[in-house]
């Protein structure tokens, strides 16, 4: 079995820079692994964590836009690992003078995840965005998606039982919506109050909270729908045998 903690974050419309510690969350995970050979390993893992973005922390010609979300994402994986090394066997390796304790490795493979974006109104109010239809969808997107975690990570064996491993694990989704932000531009405010409602007109044009604000609907980009929001985290883990008579299933997160 193993067990994880560390930061998490988002990629998407409400993030100029594709990688960077401003804004992350917390996530942690548990899962287990099943040792199919000597470096080669598959991994159930269930993660929870949270995700945000506000344009008042992103690039400086986005704050005027002034749109923000947060939500919490519960995401299942399978993934496969390749070790660079074996240290699958490590009570033979312990016994060793020159032990193999040590190993970077890779992984990739599918996930399901769900979210639910909300924001935060200018009373407090907190809203979710999905079902206003804030860019005049006629159906509300799916807050299940798959997705394509991938990434890179190193372990060292403490003794015979017990690893301790850091991953980086990026994630490749399908969706543009993680953040209720797609289209390039704003659905004329009034057509959107008519067909939505105020809640929906309000939350999806919030530059005029802003007094004095030249970022208008007709001119002001609200999204980009070419580039597909998604998110990464680096977790470390702490890993226990799970059955000492299956080497198999030896360092059996």
């Amino acid at each position: 079995m193993n067990a994880g903690i560390g930061p998490i974050n988002y990629v998407g419309d409400l993030r100029d820079k594709r990688f960077t510690t401003t804004g992350m969350k917390l996530n942690g995970a548990l899962g287990i692994t099943y040792q199919a050979a000597p470096k080669m390993a598959a991994t159930l893992t269930l993660m929870a964590g949270k995700i945000g973005a506000t344009d008042a922390q992103n690039g400086p010609k986005w704050i005027l836009r002034n749109l923000s979300f947060q939500s919490v994402v519960y995401e299942a994986t399978l993934t496969g690992e390749y070790d660079y090394k074996d240290i699958s066997q490590v009570e033979n390796a312990f016994a060793d003078q020159n032990p193999v304790k040590f190993t970077p490795y890779i992984f990739a493979g599918v996930g399901l995840f769900h979210y639910n974006p909300y924001t935060y109104d200018q009373s407090g109010k907190k809203t979710f965005l999905a079902p206003l239809g804030t860019e005049g969808e006629t159906t509300p997107y799916s807050l299940w998606q798959f997705c394509i975690p991938f990434g890179l990570g190193a372990k060292y064996a403490l003794n015979s039982t017990t690893l301790i491993s850091a991953e980086f694990n990026i994630r490749k989704t399908f969706t543009d919506y993680i953040d209720d932000v797609s289209h390039f531009h704003y659905l004329d405010t009034a057509a959107l109050l008519a067909s939505r409602g105020q809640e929906a007109a309000s939350l999806s044009y919030r530059a005029d909270e802003i007094p004095n604000n030249i970022y208008n609907f007709k001119d002001g980009y609200r999204g980009n729908p070419d580039k597909k929001d998604g998110y990464y985290s680096l977790v470390i883990k702490l890993s226990f045998q799970l059955f000492a008579n299956r080497p198999k299933f030896y360092y059996g997160y």
